[in-house]
Parts: C-alpha cells; sequence; structure tokens
C-alpha cells in the first residue's frame, strides 16, 4: 500500500480511506474530508480524533475514530521506543484485543515501524466518555467497576496458550533494565519529586532499590495478561455517551505476568489513602469472587491478599523510571508526585515488603 501516515500532518483522507477500505465490508469505502483535534493525556504518545466525511460510507463506518501515534516529544518517543511500548500497543490489537472479555477500543488499523519508533492506531472512539482526573482520585465503587474489568482481562486469560506462543508478552527483560536501574536513580528522582513524600516514603524507596531483585523475579510466572498501566488515566468511564459503562484504553505496557498486579496497581495509585485504606480488602474480595465466577481455579482468597500487598511496590517501579523517562510537564509531575505519595503509603499500610518474601519464598 502506499506510504504509512506516522504523523498528523500525514494523515489525509486519502491514507484514512485505504487504511480503513482494508476492514471486510468496507471496501469501497470512500473519505471526502477529515478534521483532527487533540484528545487525551498520554505520556507516551499523541492521540487525535478523526471527524471523517465520506463520499462513500458503508454500514457501520463511523462518524469519528481515534488516531494514535508517536510521541512528538523525543524523550517520550525514545523511551516508548526503547521499553517496547509502542510494540506492544499494536500486537495487542493485531493478536489479543478478542482474547478476553475486557471492553478496549475496536481497532480499524494497526500500524508500525521496523525499528518500532512510529506506529499508527485507528481506533474506535469511545468518547463522549467521563474521565476521573488522577490527581484527585476516584470512588470506591469507580474503583469496584474498573476491577471488574480487570477481572474479565485476567480470568479470561489465565493459563491460556496464547501467553506461551505470543514471544513478545514476556516482559522480564524490560523491567530488569528499567527496575534494575532503580538504585543509581532515586536520588535524581527525589531531587525532582521528593517534595511530594514524607520522609517514611523515602525510606520505602531506598528499600525498594535494595529489594528489587525479588520483585522482579515473580514476573516469571506468565499467568495471565498483565495490563501493567491499570489507573485512571487509562479507563473511560459511560463511555460512549452512556452506552459503555466503562472501556480501558492504553495498552502500551500489556505482557504476561501475575494480572493480580493491576488490582495493586489501580488502588494504590487511584483511591485517596483514607478510600484505599477503608475499603481496599473488601475491593480485593470481590475482584476474587470475580475470577472465581469466571472459572479460575486453584488460587484462594488468602493467596490473592498476599500478592496484592506485595505487588503495591510495582507503583514505584513504574512511576520512579517512568517519570523521569517523559517530559517534565506541571500536570505530568503533579499526577506522578501524587501517585508516588499514595502508592508509598499503600506499601508501608500493608507491609509489602514482608508479603513479598512471603510470595516468593
Amino acid at each position: 500500500m502506499s506510504s504509512i501516515p506516522y504523523t498528523i500532518a500525514e494523515v489525509t483522507p486519502e491514507a484514512v480511506t485505504e487504511l480503513l477500505s482494508q476492514r471486510t465490508g468496507w471496501t469501497d469505502l470512500s473519505i471526502a474530508s477529515l478534521e483532527s483535534a487533540p484528545v487525551g493525556t498520554g505520556q507516551m504518545a499523541n492521540s487525535y480524533r478523526l471527524t471523517l466525511e465520506y463520499t462513500i460510507r458503508p454500514d457501520g463506518a463511523p462518524d469519528t475514530v481515534i488516531a494514535k501515534m508517536s510521541s512528538t516529544d523525543p524523550d517520550s518517543r525514545q523511551m516508548g521506543a526503547a521499553t517496547g511500548a509502542y510494540q506492544r500497543e499494536v500486537l495487542f490489537y493485531q493478536h489479543l484485543a478478542d482474547l478476553t472479555d475486557v471492553r478496549a477500543p475496536d481497532c480499524f488499523s494497526a500500524q508500525i515501524t521496523d525499528d518500532h519508533h512510529d506506529f499508527l492506531l485507528l481506533l474506535e472512539d469511545m468518547g463522549p466518555a467521563r474521565t476521573v482526573e488522577q490527581i484527585g482520585g476516584c470512588t470506591p465503587d469507580q474503583a469496584d467497576s474498573a476491577l471488574g474489568q480487570a477481572a474479565a482481562l485476567h480470568a479470561g486469560s489465565w493459563g491460556h496458550a496464547t501467553l506461551t506462543e505470543q514471544s513478545w508478552l514476556p516482559v522480564e527483560h524490560v523491567w530488569n533494565a528499567l527496575a534494575g536501574a532503580l538504585p543509581e536513580i532515586v536520588d535524581p528522582w527525589l531531587q525532582r519529586f521528593g517534595s511530594y513524600l514524607e520522609p517514611e516514603h523515602v525510606d520505602v524507596l531506598h528499600r525498594l532499590g535494595r529489594e528489587i531483585p525479588a520483585w522482579l523475579a515473580t514476573l516469571s510466572e506468565h499467568r495471565t495478561l498483565w495490563h501493567g498501566d491499570f489507573r485512571l488515566d487509562n479507563l473511560l468511564f459511560d463511555a460512549q455517551d452512556g452506552r459503555t459503562r466503562i472501556a480501558v484504553v492504553d495498552w502500551q505496557s500489556v505482557a504476561a505476568a501475575p494480572g493480580v498486579i493491576d488490582v495493586s496497581y489501580l488502588l494504590g495509585t487511584s483511591l485517596t489513602e483514607a478510600d484505599r485504606v477503608a475499603h481496599e480488602r473488601a475491593l480485593v474480595g470481590e475482584y476474587h469472587r470475580r475470577l472465581l465466577s469466571a472459572g479460575v481455579t486453584g488460587y484462594d482468597a488468602d493467596r490473592c491478599w498476599l500478592e496484592y500487598r506485595a505487588h503495591a511496590l510495582y507503583g514505584l517501579v513504574l512511576t520512579v523510571p517512568v517519570s523521569l523517562g517523559v517530559a517534565s510537564t506541571e500536570r505530568g509531575d503533579a499526577m506522578f508526585g501524587a501517585m508516588a505519595r499514595r502508592v508509598a503509603q499503600q506499601i508501608v499500610d500493608n507491609d509489602s515488603f514482608t508479603a513479598l518474601t512471603a510470595v516468593t519464598g
């Protein structure tokens, strides 16, 4: 086909026509004109809503699509390519989006260059939707709705053959590189974000740097699909003007690992400290009940709770290196600072280092 449009300037009616017309039943599709507008707050990629006017419009062709592509910021772009984030999202939509009942956007086209620095996704538009500000946090009921999607993702992929058939899904090498650098980057990170933390949180960061090998060892269990960035910025509530209760977006970190990491990360980063303390045990219990209802066996509630406590560490394992590797913005820094503070307190409250020893021992 013709050259793939990997920048918004290259997204023309002709280029989008060629991509969308490859979908079954849309062979005769023809777009006369389009308008684009930025959407979202992604740190490593840029997204645009394309409003389409058709010359020929087959049944089911959408009024709008979301075009997602590499960041224009050099640091964010390098981080996306170096960590495999761009490749993972494209491969998720190409091979895994229909594996489970999780509500992700439909994908009309997924393209990436051989060097993985440039990509293009044309996705179902989930708007209008209600977003919940990451910095402010969500309600326990909203967290429960989100965990319904986590359970669908994890139960639907639990022990599935695809987890070993897709050679790109293991992610140990990525986190060995990112998390392995934690002892060296904690001090630079604290210079930028330390004002958000209490002294006991700083102690957690330094201890995490010493004990990170034990957490990394848990990733060798390729139990389920793991979203990897399961937080409010990547959840759309009352999507498509209320027709979809909740949708999960941003699959740049998807991997094979213990899925309960998503549960720890969501509750640690997205609830206020008070709400988490009051509701986390019940929310984790309901998540576990959903797994059993979906057919998961051999995973008892005590083990689920123990792993939830241990994997609270992931919130800092992710936040520290990623926040240093993307462009500094007022909103971005405030978001990462708030997330780190909440997660550090989650680790303290749940004695996560002791739980990790029990999980790995």
